[in-house]
């Protein structure tokens, strides 16, 4: 029974960091927000947009470092023939984060005993735009962006470059994301993963890794 508890208090004890997404995890988005307004400024349908930027995957390039942000916004804004300037095209482009206030709380409350990251799949517009302007700073001492990297998840090596920013093993850190594939890569490297659902969810998931 001794040896029980032992395990079980030792299990308790494992987790020391969490690595944490940002979008649809931290702050919640909505593409439509940004296809809406140019299509408007454009004078064509929705999904005329959401196809160029999304469908085609510009954005990915974007995502990845491999395209300049102003290289970006020239070929958005020559393909809908738009009459705005860099800057305009940058706010519209990113207006689209709201924080999830729930997870933003636990955070606040976790980082008093656990080291907090994040590693998200972005791009430099979207980054210092907006979401530079969320309170990373108040939760989060440092984090991994994929467009600096060069790489995106599920590539195994961005979630090492997080798990070293911790100072910790991949099996004392905990991986959240609402997306299941890129859980699954992060346990492939030895990480603890749990698949954002809903604040619920998550505080239970948690506490099963003794983490509260």
């Amino acid at each position: 029974m001794k040896l029980f508890y032992f395990h079980a208090i030792l299990h308790y004890m494992i987790i020391k960091a969490i690595i944490s997404d940002l979008g649809r995890v931290f702050v919640d988005f909505d593409h439509d927000i940004s296809c809406k307004k140019v299509a408007k400024l454009a004078k064509c349908d929705i999904e005329d947009v959401y196809d160029f930027i999304y469908r085609h995957k510009i954005d990915i390039k974007l995502d990845r470092g491999e395209i300049a942000p102003y290289q970006f916004y020239r070929r958005v804004k020559e393909h809908f023939k738009l009459k705005i300037s860099y800057k305009e095209f940058a706010l519209i482009f990113s207006d689209i984060f709201t924080l999830i206030t729930p997870v933003y709380k636990l955070y606040l409350k976790l980082k008093k005993k656990y080291e907090i990251v994040f590693l998200s799949n972005t791009n430099i517009i979207h980054f210092e735009t907006c979401l530079k302007k969320m309170p990373l700073k108040k939760v989060f001492r440092t984090g991994v962006l994929s467009y600096k990297e060069g790489i995106m998840k599920p590539h195994p090596r961005i979630y090492l470059k997080a798990v070293s920013l911790t100072g910790f093993k991949p099996e004392e850190c905990v991986y959240i994301d609402d997306i299941h594939e890129f859980v699954d890569a992060a346990r492939l490297v030895g990480l603890n993963g749990i698949q954002y659902r809903n604040i619920g969810q998550l505080k239970r998931e948690l506490t099963k890794l003794g983490v509260r």
